[in-house]
């Protein structure tokens, strides 16, 4: 089905078909990126509208079967920010380790925030005066879906520094 991806791997050879290659099979129907632009197989051909995998941006993918992703490189610090634009997009997961959302976000918890979703729906939002955390926890691999009102950037936090 349809869930949002994300890595905290800089990928040595970054084009998205190189990332892709062992999941380039019957399973993978589709990447989409923020911009809407897919990577994707247009008869026997795949099309790579996208370029290359940007290790910030989350990804929608939709499959038919479960496939295993691995990418291979760099590993990212989980403390390098994500910058967000107003309006839609999928955002990365740097940490790899599971955090709760509330905690997570806590850098962008305002008033320039609308919305944060994961792939299953689930929801950090603002309802009255507090932040609703239907999401649980973020974990590593799963992307995410924000719309933000006004430009801002997210810092995951390291919960083991005190």
């Amino acid at each position: 089905g349809y869930q949002f991806i994300s890595s905290n791997t800089i990928p040595e050879f970054p084009d998205m078909k190189i990332v892709m290659d062992s999941n380039l099979n019957e399973n993978l129907v589709f990447i989409r990126n923020s911009e809407g632009k897919m990577f994707r197989k247009i008869g026997p051909f795949w099309v790579n509208g996208i370029g290359d995998w940007e290790v910030s941006e989350g990804y929608l993918i939709k499959m038919l079967n479960d496939d295993p992703l691995k990418i291979y490189g760099e590993i990212i610090n989980p403390e390098v920010p994500v910058g967000l634009n107003p309006g839609y997009q999928f955002i990365s997961y740097f940490p790899d380790y599971p955090i709760d959302a509330l905690l997570t976000f806590a850098s962008i918890l305002n008033e320039k925030l609308d919305f944060i979703r994961s792939s299953d729906g689930g929801m950090l939002r603002k309802i009255g005066p507090n932040w609703i955390n239907g999401i649980g926890e973020c974990k590593p691999g799963e992307g995410y879906l924000i719309k933000m009102f006004e430009s801002s950037a997210v810092v995951y936090p390291n919960p083991f520094l005190k």
